[in-house]
Protein backbone atom coordinates (compact mmCIF):
# COMPACT_ATOMS: atom_id res chain seq x y z
CA UNK A 1 0.00 0.00 0.00
CA UNK A 2 2.79 2.39 0.97
CA UNK A 3 4.63 1.56 -2.25
CA UNK A 4 1.49 2.36 -4.28
CA UNK A 5 1.15 5.77 -2.60
CA UNK A 6 4.80 6.57 -3.28
CA UNK A 7 4.41 5.60 -6.94
CA UNK A 8 1.29 7.73 -7.31
CA UNK A 9 3.02 10.68 -5.68
CA UNK A 10 6.02 10.28 -7.93
CA UNK A 11 3.75 10.06 -10.95
CA UNK A 12 1.95 13.26 -9.96
CA UNK A 13 5.21 15.08 -9.35
CA UNK A 14 6.54 14.00 -12.73
CA UNK A 15 3.31 15.08 -14.44
CA UNK A 16 3.36 18.46 -12.71
CA UNK A 17 6.99 18.94 -13.65
CA UNK A 18 6.18 18.17 -17.28
CA UNK A 19 3.29 20.64 -17.22
CA UNK A 20 5.49 23.39 -15.74
CA UNK A 21 8.24 22.67 -18.27
CA UNK A 22 5.78 22.92 -21.15
CA UNK A 23 4.21 26.05 -19.72
CA UNK A 24 7.51 27.93 -19.38
CA UNK A 25 9.25 26.48 -22.38
CA UNK A 26 11.38 29.15 -24.10
CA UNK A 27 9.95 30.38 -27.35
CA UNK A 28 12.52 31.44 -29.91
CA UNK A 29 12.01 34.70 -31.80
CA UNK A 30 10.31 34.25 -35.13
CA UNK A 31 12.02 37.27 -36.67
CA UNK A 32 15.51 38.66 -36.18
CA UNK A 33 14.19 42.17 -35.45
CA UNK A 34 12.35 40.75 -32.44
CA UNK A 35 15.62 39.59 -30.95
CA UNK A 36 17.82 42.51 -31.94
CA UNK A 37 15.57 45.55 -31.64
CA UNK A 38 13.83 44.59 -28.41
CA UNK A 39 17.08 44.66 -26.46
CA UNK A 40 16.94 48.46 -26.35
CA UNK A 41 13.33 49.27 -27.28
CA UNK A 42 9.95 47.68 -26.86
CA UNK A 43 8.56 46.48 -30.16
CA UNK A 44 5.57 48.76 -29.56
CA UNK A 45 7.93 51.72 -29.63
CA UNK A 46 9.83 50.41 -32.64
CA UNK A 47 6.64 50.23 -34.70
CA UNK A 48 4.80 53.16 -33.11
CA UNK A 49 5.47 55.47 -36.05
CA UNK A 50 5.01 54.17 -39.62
CA UNK A 51 7.91 54.95 -41.93
CA UNK A 52 8.71 54.92 -45.59
CA UNK A 53 10.93 52.09 -46.82
CA UNK A 54 13.86 54.48 -47.05
CA UNK A 55 13.26 55.76 -43.51
CA UNK A 56 13.35 52.18 -42.22
CA UNK A 57 16.65 51.62 -44.00
CA UNK A 58 18.09 54.81 -42.51
CA UNK A 59 16.78 53.96 -39.03
CA UNK A 60 18.21 50.44 -38.98
CA UNK A 61 21.51 51.59 -40.47
CA UNK A 62 21.81 54.08 -37.60
CA UNK A 63 21.14 51.34 -35.07
CA UNK A 64 23.83 49.22 -36.72
CA UNK A 65 26.26 52.11 -36.41
CA UNK A 66 25.63 52.40 -32.67
CA UNK A 67 26.74 48.82 -32.03
CA UNK A 68 28.10 46.97 -35.09
CA UNK A 69 28.86 43.91 -32.97
CA UNK A 70 25.21 43.55 -31.99
CA UNK A 71 23.77 44.07 -35.46
CA UNK A 72 26.16 43.04 -38.22
CA UNK A 73 25.81 44.20 -41.81
CA UNK A 74 24.26 40.87 -42.79
CA UNK A 75 21.81 40.97 -39.87
CA UNK A 76 20.94 44.58 -40.65
CA UNK A 77 20.10 43.67 -44.24
CA UNK A 78 17.91 40.81 -43.01
CA UNK A 79 16.09 43.05 -40.50
CA UNK A 80 15.43 45.63 -43.21
CA UNK A 81 14.03 42.90 -45.45
CA UNK A 82 11.86 41.50 -42.62
CA UNK A 83 10.32 44.89 -41.91
CA UNK A 84 10.12 46.39 -45.39
CA UNK A 85 8.74 43.24 -47.01
CA UNK A 86 7.08 41.57 -44.05
CA UNK A 87 5.55 44.37 -41.98
CA UNK A 88 3.42 46.17 -44.54
CA UNK A 89 1.39 47.68 -41.70
CA UNK A 90 4.40 49.83 -40.76
CA UNK A 91 5.14 51.10 -44.27
CA UNK A 92 3.83 54.39 -45.65
CA UNK A 93 4.32 55.90 -49.08
CA UNK A 94 5.32 59.35 -47.84
CA UNK A 95 7.04 60.52 -44.68
CA UNK A 96 4.77 61.15 -41.69
CA UNK A 97 7.25 63.55 -40.07
CA UNK A 98 5.88 67.04 -40.57
CA UNK A 99 7.92 70.07 -41.49
CA UNK A 100 7.36 73.34 -39.65
CA UNK A 101 8.35 76.85 -40.68
CA UNK A 102 7.88 78.08 -37.09
CA UNK A 103 10.84 76.89 -35.02
CA UNK A 104 8.86 77.05 -31.76
CA UNK A 105 6.26 74.68 -33.17
CA UNK A 106 9.08 72.48 -34.44
CA UNK A 107 10.61 72.39 -30.96
CA UNK A 108 7.28 71.52 -29.32
CA UNK A 109 6.55 68.75 -31.82
CA UNK A 110 10.00 67.16 -31.72
CA UNK A 111 11.12 67.63 -28.13
CA UNK A 112 8.10 67.78 -25.83
CA UNK A 113 6.69 64.37 -26.65
CA UNK A 114 9.15 62.93 -24.15
CA UNK A 115 10.28 65.93 -22.05
CA UNK A 116 8.69 68.94 -20.37
CA UNK A 117 9.53 72.35 -21.81
CA UNK A 118 11.15 73.49 -18.56
CA UNK A 119 13.34 70.41 -18.36
CA UNK A 120 14.72 71.12 -21.81
CA UNK A 121 15.06 74.88 -21.74
CA UNK A 122 16.62 75.30 -18.32
CA UNK A 123 19.62 73.18 -19.25
CA UNK A 124 22.86 75.14 -19.36
CA UNK A 125 24.54 73.84 -22.51
CA UNK A 126 26.85 75.17 -25.17
CA UNK A 127 25.95 75.04 -28.85
CA UNK A 128 28.08 71.91 -29.28
CA UNK A 129 26.44 70.23 -26.28
CA UNK A 130 22.96 70.99 -27.61
CA UNK A 131 23.86 69.55 -30.99
CA UNK A 132 25.20 66.41 -29.31
CA UNK A 133 21.99 66.12 -27.27
CA UNK A 134 19.73 66.53 -30.31
CA UNK A 135 21.72 63.97 -32.28
CA UNK A 136 21.39 61.54 -29.39
CA UNK A 137 17.64 62.11 -29.24
CA UNK A 138 17.47 61.61 -33.00
CA UNK A 139 19.28 58.29 -32.60
CA UNK A 140 16.83 57.27 -29.86
CA UNK A 141 13.77 58.28 -31.88
CA UNK A 142 14.79 58.66 -35.53
CA UNK A 143 11.18 58.70 -36.65
CA UNK A 144 10.68 62.10 -34.97
CA UNK A 145 13.51 64.05 -36.58
CA UNK A 146 14.49 65.15 -40.05
CA UNK A 147 18.15 65.82 -40.79
CA UNK A 148 17.30 69.45 -41.49
CA UNK A 149 15.86 69.78 -37.96
CA UNK A 150 19.25 69.37 -36.29
CA UNK A 151 20.85 72.78 -37.04
CA UNK A 152 17.52 74.60 -36.57
CA UNK A 153 16.86 73.09 -33.14
CA UNK A 154 20.50 73.53 -32.13
CA UNK A 155 20.34 77.26 -32.85
CA UNK A 156 16.95 77.66 -31.17
CA UNK A 157 17.91 75.83 -27.99
CA UNK A 158 21.24 77.63 -27.76
CA UNK A 159 19.66 81.08 -27.93
CA UNK A 160 16.27 80.46 -26.35
CA UNK A 161 17.80 78.27 -23.67
CA UNK A 162 19.86 81.20 -22.38
CA UNK A 163 16.76 83.36 -22.08
CA UNK A 164 14.56 80.68 -20.57
CA UNK A 165 17.21 79.69 -18.08
CA UNK A 166 17.21 83.24 -16.73
CA UNK A 167 13.39 83.27 -16.74
CA UNK A 168 13.22 80.02 -14.78
CA UNK A 169 15.87 81.23 -12.33
CA UNK A 170 14.01 84.50 -11.78
CA UNK A 171 10.80 82.60 -11.06
CA UNK A 172 12.61 80.36 -8.58
CA UNK A 173 14.10 83.40 -6.86
CA UNK A 174 10.63 84.88 -6.42
CA UNK A 175 9.35 81.62 -4.94
CA UNK A 176 12.38 80.76 -2.81
CA UNK A 177 14.24 83.96 -1.92
CA UNK A 178 11.59 86.67 -1.65
CA UNK A 179 9.71 84.64 0.94
CA UNK A 180 12.19 85.94 3.51
CA UNK A 181 13.97 88.90 1.87
CA UNK A 182 12.94 92.22 0.37
CA UNK A 183 13.94 92.40 -3.27
CA UNK A 184 15.79 95.68 -2.61
CA UNK A 185 18.07 93.96 -0.13
CA UNK A 186 19.12 91.42 -2.72
CA UNK A 187 19.57 93.99 -5.49
CA UNK A 188 21.95 96.06 -3.37
CA UNK A 189 24.34 93.15 -2.90
CA UNK A 190 27.43 92.66 -5.06
CA UNK A 191 29.38 89.42 -4.69
CA UNK A 192 31.76 87.16 -6.55
CA UNK A 193 30.57 83.72 -7.63
CA UNK A 194 32.15 82.24 -4.50
CA UNK A 195 30.40 84.88 -2.40
CA UNK A 196 26.99 84.13 -3.92
CA UNK A 197 27.54 80.39 -3.61
CA UNK A 198 28.36 80.78 0.09
CA UNK A 199 25.35 83.05 0.56
CA UNK A 200 22.90 80.66 -1.09
CA UNK A 201 24.41 77.73 0.84
CA UNK A 202 23.78 79.62 4.10
CA UNK A 203 20.19 80.35 3.04
CA UNK A 204 19.74 76.71 2.13
CA UNK A 205 20.87 75.62 5.60
CA UNK A 206 18.65 78.17 7.36
CA UNK A 207 15.65 77.22 5.23
CA UNK A 208 16.18 73.54 5.99
CA UNK A 209 16.18 74.31 9.70
CA UNK A 210 13.08 76.50 9.45
CA UNK A 211 10.96 74.43 7.07
CA UNK A 212 12.35 70.99 7.97
CA UNK A 213 12.99 70.17 4.34
CA UNK A 214 15.33 71.05 1.49
CA UNK A 215 14.24 74.44 0.21
CA UNK A 216 16.53 74.40 -2.83
CA UNK A 217 17.25 71.49 -5.09
CA UNK A 218 20.78 71.26 -6.49
CA UNK A 219 19.49 72.36 -9.88
CA UNK A 220 17.69 75.36 -8.37
CA UNK A 221 20.82 76.25 -6.42
CA UNK A 222 22.88 76.42 -9.61
CA UNK A 223 20.23 78.42 -11.47
CA UNK A 224 19.97 81.02 -8.70
CA UNK A 225 23.73 81.39 -8.32
CA UNK A 226 24.19 81.77 -12.09
CA UNK A 227 21.54 84.49 -12.26
CA UNK A 228 22.92 86.37 -9.24
CA UNK A 229 26.44 86.29 -10.67
CA UNK A 230 25.14 87.50 -14.02
CA UNK A 231 23.07 90.36 -12.62
CA UNK A 232 24.92 91.23 -9.41
CA UNK A 233 28.39 89.80 -9.66
CA UNK A 234 31.28 91.87 -8.39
Amino acid sequence: MSLLIVCLASSLSYGQAQEIHEKFQYKASQFLYEEKCSKCHTLERVFAEPKTKNEWRICITRMMGKNPLWITAEEGALIIDEIVNGRKDTIVATSQTKKYADVQVLFIDRCTRCHTVNRVLKQNKTREEWQETILRMRDNAPELFLDEDIPILTEYLTERGKMMRDDVAAQIMVEKCLVCHEVGRILLERKSRKGWEDCVVDMRVLARQKFQKDWFSSDEFNLIVDLLVKTQGS
